[in-house]
């Protein structure tokens, strides 16, 4: 699946629509089918139902097809993919899903041709492509083989055009959503909750966790990764910026976004009274969730970990050690395939070993931050609450 499906390109996608209902057409109309969209002088601008493929809600589709992918129906995948991409030609996040399920299927032709399709619309990252595990069954095959030197001889000639890369740091505004309790009274204290989103997200997404909590007496801000970047027509955001050709930097680069998040959380309890905090975080998000609530223990009561890892790396012996009084909510879902259940479960061995109390919730269910284990957390943050 695209980057921000996969845990070694550090997940967290868009595309799983996490937030959104249910509740669209499936299926192409009939009355849609009647008309020859590729012959434009035929289409009568008159006819009462001519746009009502604007009406399809997209976000559905997309859920739909990624909860197929997750359960391992590749084919009923594929086909909400294909129902997605027919209405928006430029979603190169999905033809590149669509590549995958057919990869995954064993189809080779198919694979490549969307494979190929998914970078003419802006899906460009041939690295990711070249190790994505959703090809193992294609690799090797003459008809993909061939299709991704193509794709690669391409890009890399439109990239030695551009010139060289070169990388500055500079001090820049970013978004941060915020929600305040219902009946908000300034010279009151409150709990606060900063919710890190997972890569590919943004701000306005994940501000929707507000609607999943039980009981809105916390404020919840969600502040924007640092890094943009675009696959296709869509622009999501990172907290780490990959330099493969200066990995000093991509390391550097992620320092960076431990200090902003940790500048976020003291900024906001400057403008607001504030007792107890915690630090939320969704795949990518949980990853820097760890890493920023560990360095810098001191701001925070504790951390809310959605299937995401403890990137050890980063962290030293001593960080560990002088964090060990954080109380740690691990949530992580048995069927995601996106970051290991066994991701999480050893997050929660290695805590334990330095110390730490951890609560260690599983549900049934994919890569995502369902309903009743956001409460799960709620519950557990209000019994560690200074009240």
């Amino acid at each position: 699946m695209m980057p921000a499906a996969k845990f070694l390109m550090v997940l967290g996608l868009l595309c799983f629509v996490l937030f959104s209902p249910v509740s669209a057409q499936d299926s192409h109309s009939s009355n849609f089918d009647e008309i020859d969209w590729s012959n434009p002088d035929t289409i009568d601008p008159y006819r009462a139902d001519v746009g009502d493929f604007l009406d399809v809600d997209l976000d559905a589709l997309a859920k739909k097809a990624n909860e197929a992918y997750q359960a391992g129906d590749y084919e009923e995948a594929a086909k909400y993919y294909l129902a997605v991409v027919r209405y928006d030609i430029h979603d190169g996040s999905s033809i590149y899903n669509l590549a995958c399920c057919y990869g995954l299927l064993g189809d080779a032709e198919l694979a490549a041709k969307y494979v190929t399709r998914a970078v003419n619309a802006g899906f460009e990252d041939i690295g990711h492509i070249r190790w994505d595990p959703d090809f193992e069954k294609v690799r090797g095959t003459a008809a993909f083989d061939e299709a991704i030197a193509n794709l690669a001889s391409m890009l890399g000639e439109k990239e030695s055009k551009l010139g060289g890369l070169i990388y500055f740091d500079s001090r820049a505004f970013f978004r941060c959503r915020i929600h305040l309790p219902d009946n908000f009274d300034p010279s009151k204290s409150y709990p606060l909750i900063v919710g890190l989103h997972g890569y590919g997200s943004d701000p306005d997404r994940f501000i929707t966790l507000w609607e999943r909590f039980k009981n809105h007496d916390f404020i919840y801000a969600s502040p924007q990764g640092p890094y943009p970047f675009s696959v296709g027509k869509d622009i999501g955001y990172s907290w780490e910026n990959w330099m493969p050709e200066h990995p000093m930097m991509s390391e550097r680069a992620m320092v960076m976004s431990e200090k902003y998040i940790a500048g976020v959380v003291t900024s906001l309890c400057n403008q607001y009274k504030v007792n107890d905090v915690y630090l939320l975080g969704f795949s990518q998000g949980c990853a820097f969730t760890y890493m920023t609530g560990i360095k810098y223990y001191a701001l925070f009561k504790g951390l809310i970990c959605f299937g995401g890892w403890l990137n050890t790396d980063m962290l030293s012996e001593e960080e560990m050690m002088a964090a060990k009084d954080l109380r740690v909510f691990i949530a992580h879902g048995t069927e995601d395939r996106m970051v290991e259940y066994e991701t999480g479960v050893k997050a929660k061995d290695t805590l334990e070993g330095y110390g730490y109390d951890v609560t260690f919730h599983e549900f049934k269910g994919p890569h995502a931050v369902p309903e009743d284990a956001l409460q799960k957390a709620e519950e557990w943050m209000k019994n560690n609450s200074c009240g």
